[in-house]
């Protein structure tokens, strides 16, 4: 089956307007084919379940023990924060099973992932949500996808009707298409008839009195693997901004920063690099810094945020400082605005941008959720890395050129 792709467009930003520039779309196609999990993926076609047992063979049933060891050995971390999945398998332990969710929301415009794995390889999600369920004893799968996104909620229907899983009833659950949506407790409690926002979560999450297993698209891809008994790695990763292909690529852990960009078509001058999307780390441009490998590890040996794969490319011009101010609004807008750290931290951090004073983080961890701390990280990231230009600004000048 072929799905449309998005033709490239002259907008710099996906999901953000900057300095008189639209919006540009969410880079949600493949670029090529992948080394790993999209291996050997034609963008554009989903693979059939013959196909996709034809080249993983078939699923089998590890015990909990057996998933939690394998998740282990291959080092597998949720593909967001990064928290282990073999730790989250163990919290299961003596609770009562939920369904297993497979978290699609992918609220974040900069990252194409979850919708690129869900319309190429849709069997290998499937089968590291099946074989959760299998070893925890579930009897649900259900996958989290937008409402908006209706090819891919399509896509991942017929995928399911392909399929014989006995024993699970394998849903989809159309969500909001926001940012925040796709937090934890935003989608349970939205799966409970409520508002797609961030609740105070127990842990791990609870629907209707039974532990979840939630967790994201690429860390159920890769614990289908996992499941296989295989341990190899890649780094998916989603380009945007400066290039002239935006989208998804898979390449080896070893490839460099500066690899990645190349085979993005970005710009040969480059004035800044957000590595991790938008709650991401502010990077210049530098030889040292497009050779650094594009993962988790490499990004984390230098204190910067790998997040969810999203590397954005910023040229020398608009302004640094007008793409700085554009994302800062985005987020706050972006906010749930429930709680007083998300109403009034934030906006104190963009005033303290604004005057090229010190961000601030006087939310210090006190959210309902991680937005309101993620973000004044983010902010203070782009104020180290732009401290000059935004001293200038303050002083109703633009005259810094990078």
């Amino acid at each position: 089956m072929t799905i449309d792709l998005h033709p490239t467009t002259t907008a710099l930003l996906p999901g953000i307007p900057v300095a008189g520039l639209p919006a540009a779309p969410p880079p949600h196609h493949l670029l090529a084919a992948g080394t790993l999990l999209l291996a050997h993926c034609t963008p554009g076609r989903t693979f059939t379940l013959g196909e996709h047992q034809q080249m993983w063979g078939l699923l089998g049933r590890p015990s909990v023990t057996d998933l939690t060891a394998a998740a282990d050995q291959m080092r597998l971390l949720g593909a967001g924060a990064g928290f282990p999945t073999a730790a989250k398998l163990r919290s299961m332990s003596g609770t009562k099973p939920g369904p297993v969710v497979v978290n699609g929301s992918e609220g974040e415009s900069a990252s194409g992932k979850d919708t690129v794995l869900l319309t190429h390889v849709p069997h290998l999600v499937l089968d590291g949500a099946v074989a959760t369920a299998r070893a925890l004893g579930s009897r649900r799968v259900v996958v989290r996808i937008p409402a908006a996104r209706q090819h891919v909620m399509s896509i991942v229907q017929r995928a399911i009707a392909e399929r014989n899983d006995p024993g699970l009833k394998i849903t989809i659950s159309p969500g909001a298409d926001t940012f925040i949506a796709g937090e934890a407790s935003a989608v349970i409690s939205s799966m409970q008839g409520g508002p797609a926002l961030p609740i105070p979560a127990s842990k791990p999450p609870t629907l209707r009195r039974a532990t979840v297993m939630l967790s994201n698209v690429e860390t159920f891809a890769r614990l289908a693997l996992a499941a296989r008994g295989l341990a190899l790695g890649s780094s998916l990763l989603t380009v945007s901004g400066a290039v002239s292909n935006a989208g998804v690529m898979e390449v080896a852990p070893t490839t460099s920063i500066g690899a990645v960009l190349r085979s993005a078509g970005a710009d040969d001058h480059l004035g800044a690099l957000i590595t991790g999307g938008w709650h991401g780390s502010w990077l210049s441009a530098s030889d040292d810094i497009l050779a650094l490998s594009a993962n988790r590890e490499s990004l984390r040996s230098i204190g910067a945020h790998f997040g969810a794969g999203a590397l954005i490319a910023l040229p020398t011009n608009p302004c640094p400082v007008d793409v700085l101010l554009a994302v800062t609004d985005y987020l706050l807008a972006a906010g749930a605005g429930q709680c007083g750290p998300c109403v009034l931290g934030m906006s104190a951090a963009r005033r303290d941008l604004l005057l090229a004073e010190p961000v601030l983080d006087r939310v210090a961890r006190r959210g309902l959720c991680a937005h309101p701390t993620a973000t004044i990280a983010a902010l203070q990231s782009g104020q180290r890395l732009l401290a000059a230009e935004l001293a200038v600004h303050a002083e109703g000048r633009c005259e810094v050129t990078r």
